[in-house]
């Protein structure tokens, strides 16, 4: 899947990158830290998202962006019941795609937004521990579908190339295991991403 992800990043990237100038060009890696939500009683802990954007210029204020985005193992609190105490762990790769719009309100500094689609690959995993003496257990599931991201942002220039970036942004996977289960749901990451941004 992630040799996969690599082969789409540049066959989107390459076509406008040969036909652009270096300053219309600017790469940004980022860090969401955000609370995964599937619309149920279970309670995830804050994870970790990285993602790798390519922005393509083409107006000075509206760029073209593609990227891929990678996050950890994200667990829930144990939740135990009458049978047993389990606890499910999801992890989620993929790209995104859509267009970026800058305002410089000073010399150093600017907001932009970002929206697109994104295509996703999620693994969850269901641990199960029962009581002493009976076997635990783990099941574990991938799905690949669409969605959507969006985010607002402040950008602050270090230098004319180098820029440090902070986000409130949502990722949202959409119909998670539709096709395989009655009740397929929807994931959502919101919350804040830090990032540097390079320009050339």
């Amino acid at each position: 899947m992630r040799n996969f992800l690599k082969i789409i990043f540049i066959a989107v990237c390459l076509p406008v990158s040969t036909s652009g100038y270096a300053k219309d060009m600017l790469i940004d890696v980022n860090v969401l830290f955000a609370v995964p939500d599937a619309g149920s009683s279970d309670d995830f802990h804050t994870g970790k998202t990285l993602s790798v954007n390519y922005n393509y210029y083409f107006l000075s204020w509206l760029a073209a962006t593609a990227g891929v985005f990678i996050s950890e193992e994200i667990s829930t609190d144990p939740i135990t019941d009458v049978v047993g105490t389990y606890q499910a762990t999801i992890e989620s790769e993929g790209i995104t795609f859509g267009l970026r719009s800058d305002y410089q309100f000073s010399k150093r500094n600017r907001i932009y937004g970002r929206a697109g689609l994104l295509l996703y690959k999620s693994k969850l995993t269901v641990d199960e521990f029962f009581s002493p003496g009976v076997p635990s257990g783990s099941s574990s599931d991938t799905t690949d579908g669409q969605g959507y991201f969006i985010a607002i942002a402040w950008a602050h220039s270090f230098t004319k190339r180098i820029s440090f970036q902070l986000e409130l942004s949502n990722m949202t996977q959409l119909d998670l295991f539709k096709g395989e289960t009655t009740r397929p749901f929807d994931l959502s990451n919101t919350g804040v991403s830090l990032g540097l941004g390079y320009a050339f």
